[in-house]
């Protein structure tokens, strides 16, 4: 905005006296030139006035509206600011956002619970787009490098995401390690607690990494009787949350098996 300062240096001219000055004190300052009539140096000076007014509100109306803006500035990060032009990744494309309740209650979910065949499935499906294509330009962009696809069209690749839902369905798998190994040699055991403890530290890394801000508030816990016993957190809480359909559609648009045994060229 400019400086109300910048007019006062431009109008408060001999000519216009009373621009810069309150009446009674111009006159001493500003002597009338001679042979200038009281009519034309009224009409200067009401000029002068009219002028001042103008530039007041301009420079109001200007104010206002970098007010307005301010303010109707979003809270929340819209999708393109929360991007990083240091940061780069092919899936930006799929990355749309929604708040979403969370509300971590098992009874209702499909991915807890004792194992079942319902339970596995739901978990594959959920983490059916883990493998996929990556372009070799998106590669180039990304200044990684990995296993070449053998028809050449790109390199195998995982978002992170899916390296999280990997993490948590071994960690669910080692929890009901009698469920799942209930025949593992001794060997296989200290492998799958090794797998284990990779999963555990790389979600805690995830975790600090995303550093979600949702605020969650507390209720009283009470027991079987009705008597309160500690506070406990509420679940439900409103998240900024990606829209996981349209995240998991890209992956699965670029699905590769990586069971497949002539998927990635030899070594």
């Amino acid at each position: 905005m400019e400086s109300l300062d910048k007019y006062d240096v431009l109008d408060c001219h001999e000519d216009i006296p009373l621009v810069c000055e309150p009446d009674g004190m111009a006159e001493n300052i500003h002597p009338r030139k001679l042979g200038r009539s009281f009519k034309q140096e009224a009409v200067l000076m009401q000029f002068g006035k009219v002028l001042w007014h103008i530039a007041l509100v301009a420079n109001l109306i200007f104010l206002l509206l970098n007010l307005r803006i301010f303010f109707r500035s979003p809270s929340v990060p819209s999708k393109q600011s929360i991007q990083d032009d240091t940061f780069y990744s092919p899936a930006q494309e799929a990355i749309a956002y929604e708040n979403r309740p969370v509300d971590g209650i098992a009874e209702d979910s499909k991915y807890a619970g004792y194992p079942s065949t319902e339970s596995d499935e739901a978990w594959n499906a959920l983490i059916e787009g883990i493998n996929i294509k990556i372009f070799p330009d998106e590669m180039s962009r990304l200044g990684e490098t990995s296993l070449e696809i053998n028809d050449g069209t790109g390199y195998l690749g995982v978002l992170g995401v899916y390296h999280e839902l990997h993490c948590i369905k071994r960690l669910r798998k080692w929890f009901y390690r009698d469920y799942y190994y209930p025949n593992a040699t001794t060997l296989e055991y200290n492998e799958r607690m090794t797998h284990a403890e990779h999963c555990l530290e790389f979600i805690r890394q995830s975790s600090v990494c995303h550093g979600d801000i949702t605020v969650a508030g507390f209720k009283w816990l009470h027991d079987g009787a009705g008597q309160v016993v500690e506070p406990t957190t509420k679940e439900g809480a409103l998240h900024r949350c990606v829209q996981w359909d349209r995240l998991t559609t890209w992956a699965k648009s670029r699905r590769v098996d990586l069971f497949d045994p002539d998927l990635l060229k030899p070594e």
